[in-house]
This record gives C-alpha cells, sequence and structure tokens, in this order.
C-alpha cells in the first residue's frame, strides 16, 4: 500500500508540473509560468514518399506560417534539466557557418541540449585567399610597379586611357601652369619613356601629342628630346614637321631645313591646325636659303589658307623687301616667328619681355644677341611660367657680368635680384650673408618669384652656421630647405630656433614648421601627427586666418591625418570659404573613379584640370582635398605632399608675425 500511495503522489504531481498555468483575463497565474510550458503542437501527418524515395526535398516541405516555401519555423525552447551534452568540436576554417544538428535536436521524446545564443549580425565569412574579391583588395593595397625612366611614375602610366581621351583631356588644360607642383607632374608625366596608351591612334600620333604639349609649355629641349625617340619622326609627316619646327625653334637651321622637300609633298596629309606651322617653316627655310621669292609664296599661300596673321608672316615680308619688321604692341610671337624676324637683324628684344610666351622667353633668355640685362629679365620671366627650371635661373643670375646701369623696368630689376644673389653666394660672414639672402627673398617675393628663389638660395643658406646673434634667420632658413626638398635641414633650423627667445613666439615658436615638415617630408614613415598640437595652440590665438584654417583641415584629411577636434572645431565656428578654382560639374567625380582604379596618368590629367593653372595655392577647398586625396590613392605619395604643401606654404604663420 505504502509503494502504491507513493505512485499515486508522483503521477499527480506530475500532471500538475505538466499543465499549462490559468490565466484569467491576461492575468498571469499565481503559481507562475513553469520553463517547460509551451502549447501542443497539432501534429500533421507525414507526406506519404513515393516508391524509392528517402529524402524530402526542400520544395515538398510545408511553408511555414509567413514564411516563404521551403522553410520551417524553429521554436527556441529553455532546455530541460538533463546530463550536459558533450562539448561540441571546434569548427573546422573554411566550413559552412550552419553546423550539423547534433543528435535529437527538434526531435520528441529525447533531451534538448541549449541553443547556442546568435550574434545581432552575422559576420562575413572568410574570403578564400583566391577569390576575386581579395585579389581586387590585392591589388588597390600594392604599391603600383614604378618605370625606371626616372620619371618616378608607374610604368602602367596611361592604362584605362585611349589616344583620343588623352587629347581631348591636355586640350581642356591651360598650358604651362603656374604651380610649380602641377608643372614639374606634369612634365614628367608627358616625358616619361613609358609604354602608349592601348586602343586606337599610332604610336607617331601619341608622340606628336606630347611634343605639342611640351612645346605649348615653353620645354623645347624636352619636345626635341621626345622627337628624337621616335623612329618614325622622319618618314611621318605631322612628326617631320614638328620636328623641324622644334628644331629651327632651338637654332638648328640645318637640321630644320634638311627635309623641306618631304615637307612640301605631305602638305596635303597634315591636319588643318598644322598647315599653317609648316607653311611657316618652309618659309623660314626658303628665306635661310636666299629664295625671298619662294618665300614670298608660301607666305601668300597661308594667307589663302587662312593662317592667322602673325609676327612670322610680316617677317617674311619685312625680311623679302629689306625693310627692318614691325611689332605692335601684344602682337604675338613663336618660337618661328623670332627666328623669322631674327633673318632681318637683331630683335629688340625688351618689348616682348612682358608679353612673349613661355617659348620665346627661354629662347631670348640663352641668345647670344640679345643685351645681358634684357637677357636677364626674359629669364626671369620664363621662370615664373616654369619655362625656365630654377637651376637654369641661379646659372643666369651668375654668369650676368653686370654693368648694366641704364637698365629700365624688368630689366633693372633682374639685374638688382642677380647682383644681390652672387652677393649672398660669395658672402663668408653669417650675419651679412644672412641679411643678403633675406634681402634677395624679399625682392624676389614683391618680383613673383618667391618659391624659385627660396629653391636656388638654399644651398647659401643651409651653409651658415647656426649661432645665437642670427636667430632671426631661422625662419628663412626653414623656408628655403622646405622649398628645396631638405626636410632635415628644416628640422634641424626650427630646432635650433626653438632654443632661442623668439620675438613673440617663445622656446616653441617654430614648432609648427615641424609639423608642417611632417606633412610634406613623404619619407616619413610615422609620427606625422606629432606636432598638431602647436597648430592647435595657434589657432586658438588666432594665428590662422578662416580660409587658412579651412585649407589646413582640408589637407590634413585629405591625407588622411586625424584633424585635432580643435581645429575642426574652429573651422567650422566659420563659413566655408567660397573662394577659389572649382572645375566644371563632373570633373571631382571622374577624377576620384581614376584614381580608384589605377588609373595614373589620367588622375594626373584630372588633378590638374580640378585644381586649375595655379594649382593647389588658388584651388578651392573641395578640388584641394579631391585632388590630394586621388593622387594618394592613385599611389604618387610624393606628388600628393608636394601638393599639400604648395597649398599651406605662403599663408603659414610666420614666427615675426
Amino acid at each position: 500500500m505504502r509503494s502504491l500511495f507513493r505512485l499515486l503522489v508522483t503521477c499527480g504531481l506530475t500532471a500538475w508540473v505538466a499543465a499549462p498555468p490559468v490565466v484569467a483575463g491576461g492575468i498571469p497565474s499565481p503559481f507562475g509560468e513553469p520553463e517547460t510550458a509551451r502549447p501542443a503542437a497539432k501534429k500533421k501527418p507525414a507526406p506519404a514518399l513515393s516508391s524509392g524515395d528517402d529524402i524530402i526535398k526542400p520544395n515538398e516541405l510545408p511553408p511555414a506560417a509567413g514564411g516563404a516555401t521551403g522553410t520551417i519555423e524553429r521554436e527556441a525552447l529553455a532546455p530541460i534539466e538533463a546530463e550536459p551534452a558533450p562539448a561540441a568540436a571546434p569548427p573546422v576554417a573554411g566550413s559552412p557557418a550552419t553546423a550539423p544538428l547534433p543528435p535529437g535536436w527538434g526531435t520528441t521524446g529525447g533531451p534538448r541540449p541549449a541553443q547556442p545564443q546568435q550574434p545581432a549580425r552575422a559576420a562575413p565569412m572568410p574570403q578564400p585567399v583566391g577569390d576575386e574579391g581579395s585579389r581586387v583588395v590585392m591589388r588597390d593595397d600594392l604599391a603600383p610597379v614604378m618605370a625606371q625612366d626616372g620619371s618616378g611614375l608607374p610604368y602602367e602610366l596611361w592604362q584605362g586611357m585611349t589616344l583620343e581621351t588623352i587629347e581631348t583631356a591636355i586640350a581642356t588644360l591651360e598650358i604651362p601652369p603656374r604651380s610649380p607642383a602641377l608643372h614639374e607632374l606634369f612634365r614628367r608625366l608627358i616625358t616619361s619613356d613609358v609604354p602608349p596608351p592601348q586602343g586606337g591612334g599610332s604610336d607617331a600620333r601619341f608622340t606628336a601629342v606630347r611634343a605639342e604639349a611640351l612645346d605649348r609649355s615653353g620645354l623645347i629641349d624636352e619636345a626635341a628630346a621626345v622627337l628624337a625617340k621616335d623612329a618614325g619622326a622622319q618618314s611621318d609627316p605631322v612628326l617631320a614637321v614638328l620636328s623641324a619646327r622644334t628644331a629651327i625653334a632651338r637654332g638648328s637651321r640645318d637640321e630644320g631645313c634638311r627635309d623641306v622637300k618631304a615637307m612640301n609633298a605631305a602638305q596635303g596629309a597634315l591636319p588643318q591646325s598644322l598647315k599653317g606651322q609648316s607653311i611657316l617653316v618652309r618659309a623660314y627655310c626658303a628665306a635661310v636659303a636666299g629664295q625671298k621669292e619662294s618665300a614670298q609664296l608660301q607666305v601668300a599661300l597661308a594667307r589663302d589658307e587662312g593662317v592667322e596673321e602673325s609676327a612670322g608672316l610680316s617677317g617674311i615680308d619685312a625680311f623679302a623687301t629689306a625693310a627692318k619688321p614691325q611689332l605692335t604692341k601684344g602682337q604675338k610671337v613663336g618660337p618661328v616667328d623670332w627666328r623669322i624676324l631674327e633673318l632681318s637683324g637683331p630683335v629688340d628684344a625688351r618689348a616682348l619681355v612682358e608679353t612673349a610666351g613661355p617659348g620665346v622667353l627661354a629662347i631670348i633668355s640663352r641668345d647670344p644677341a640679345t643685351d645681358p640685362a634684357t637677357r636677364l629679365a626674359a629669364a626671369e620671366r620664363a621662370a615664373q611660367f616654369n619655362a625656365l627650371s630654377p637651376v637654369e635661373l641661379a646659372k643666369a643670375y651668375r654668369d650676368f657680368g653686370g654693368g648694366e646701369a641704364g637698365a629700365e623696368g624688368p630689366a633693372a630689376d633682374a639685374v638688382r635680384h642677380a647682383a644681390l644673389f652672387q652677393a649672398a653666394e660669395d658672402e663668408a660672414t653669417p650675419l651679412k650673408k644672412a641679411r643678403l639672402i633675406r634681402s634677395f627673398l624679399d625682392e624676389a617675393r614683391r618680383a613673383g618669384l618667391y618659391w624659385p628663389a627660396l629653391q636656388i638660395i638654399a644651398p647659401a643658406a643651409a651653409a651658415i652656421q647656426r649661432v645665437p646673434e642670427i636667430g632671426w634667420f631661422a625662419e628663412t632658413a626653414i623656408e628655403a630647405a622646405l622649398a628645396s626638398g631638405n626636410f632635415a635641414g628644416a628640422r634641424a633650423w626650427a630646432e635650433f630656433g626653438s632654443t632661442l627667445d623668439a620675438p613673440g613666439g617663445g622656446p616653441a615658436a617654430f614648432v609648427h614648421w615641424l609639423a608642417l615638415a611632417d606633412l610634406a617630408d613623404p619619407s616619413l614613415s610615422e609620427g606625422r601627427s606629432r606636432h598638431l598640437t602647436a597648430l592647435e595652440e595657434m589657432a586658438q590665438r588666432g594665428r590662422f586666418s578662416p580660409e587658412q584654417l579651412h585649407r589646413l583641415a582640408t589637407v590634413l584629411d585629405a591625407l588622411q591625418i586625424q584633424v585635432p577636434i580643435p581645429l575642426w572645431e574652429l573651422a567650422s565656428r566659420t563659413p566655408q570659404p567660397n573662394t577659389g578654382f572649382l572645375p566644371e560639374t563632373g570633373v571631382l567625380s571622374a577624377l576620384a573613379e581614376a584614381a580608384r582604379k589605377k588609373e595614373f596618368g589620367h588622375t594626373v590629367l584630372l588633378t590638374m584640370q580640378a585644381l586649375g593653372p595655379s594649382g593647389a595655392e588658388g584651388a578651392h577647398i573641395i578640388s584641394l582635398g579631391d585632388g590630394i586625396r586621388a593622387l594618394l590613392r592613385a599611389g604618387l605619395d610624393q606628388d600628393a605632399r608636394r601638393m599639400a604643401l604648395e597649398a599651406l606654404f605662403m599663408g603659414w604663420p610666420r614666427a615675426a608675425g
């Protein structure tokens, strides 16, 4: 009886525990809800399997409530106390995210293991090493293979472009760019010795496009070098005309007129834009050979062809009649025009210094028949167009012998600059040398030559011994070192200056120059933000103008350097500047796409189009940020940092100011 009583009690308790809670009017039962309580499921008859079919296919499963056909809604249950299930084996790398269910999962009558908690968002499945997605990422991360021609540009320079797109892009540019950084990048791009673009057009046509771009930039020697490398320069009619024109511009008469008969025969095959140049070249060659009537005939032919009236055409007329050519004020004079004018005797170049193009200015600066003062003025003007490199400008200063006391206008200014430059280089006393360098740079700034002047005076500034007596000169030496790319020298002078009592600055007066050097130095691998605290302090003291503050934040962000919060806050308190060059709609989006695709040449040309002829210094902050960002993404890190330095340099706070 006692055993029977125990059995009845056990059965009764089991039935009471398994019963669902009593709910009245939505109020839970006071006895609580047992963990195992759940509504009874209605069993559906299993579908009959056809003969030989032992697998239920997904499309044969019954649809779940509110779900798609072929899915099973599984309810998560709290575990019933049972013996702990054995630990599951760790997942194998590369296995599917959904592992096989353990034995007894979802079956009736067996123990239910605890369901693992699912994360809020599934982590992405790791990609195999060899799949296409990972290959794309690897290509973006890899540095481009650089050309071995000394240009510092990638070997696959023109990928993604055709000859037509290159021609169109160059045609939209204002050449030469006045920005030294943009001009140097463009020169390296056009003179690079890499494979031509694929798809459409011939190698000869590509050479012609490059030679024409260099000629427009006043880089006549570089154009001659590009043409000389093309084996078809003499057989192709277009290249033959360009080669003759370039040789004549350089003063090589015999080379320029060597194939004039071939040019006569190929006149009909030339594009309309080049026919006038061809006629002018043939007229020059006829005049050099003493064939005045033939030269006049070529001039008449040019006018019949509708060629624009130029100094060269009137120069042929003057030569044929033994008259002195007359130049009207502002008249356009090209390199071949200049050589034609020379046929009638020495040309008074003083009237051309302020109006001539970069190619003619470069010619005048080297012309021994021109008086030294005018030659020097032409050299300075050519340097403003970047048609003369800083090294060539320094040579022109050194070669000037003096004695031009009667010079006026630009020539007189150029003579004074040359005298200061020579004196600064020759002076040995540190204090006098520093004063002469500062005087030379002040003159150059007023003449619009501050950047090239800093570059050519940098060796003299670096040679000065750092002594406390010339502590005031530290900032000038820093500027010269930065402009010439001597970042170690800039840091040394900044550290020296920071140990002195700088006027109005205190011991850390030059730390902001260290910050600028950190941004511009391409060899720095880390620590680019280590001196940004100094910029925060200067900004809070009002040392940055609102526009310069926005430019600084834009440059930092474009170079992927975290902008300090105080700088962001100060910049956000002022309206965004609306000054500077902005390109046409669509250029900036095309630039970002070209950089993403690693279309290096396309990125450079679009950057020039985005920044405008004045480069980073004159660009709108939107164009500036997108241009630097695109160069950086395309792998042109050094050029991106040059743009950043150019954008900030002239407006950078000076310690004495």
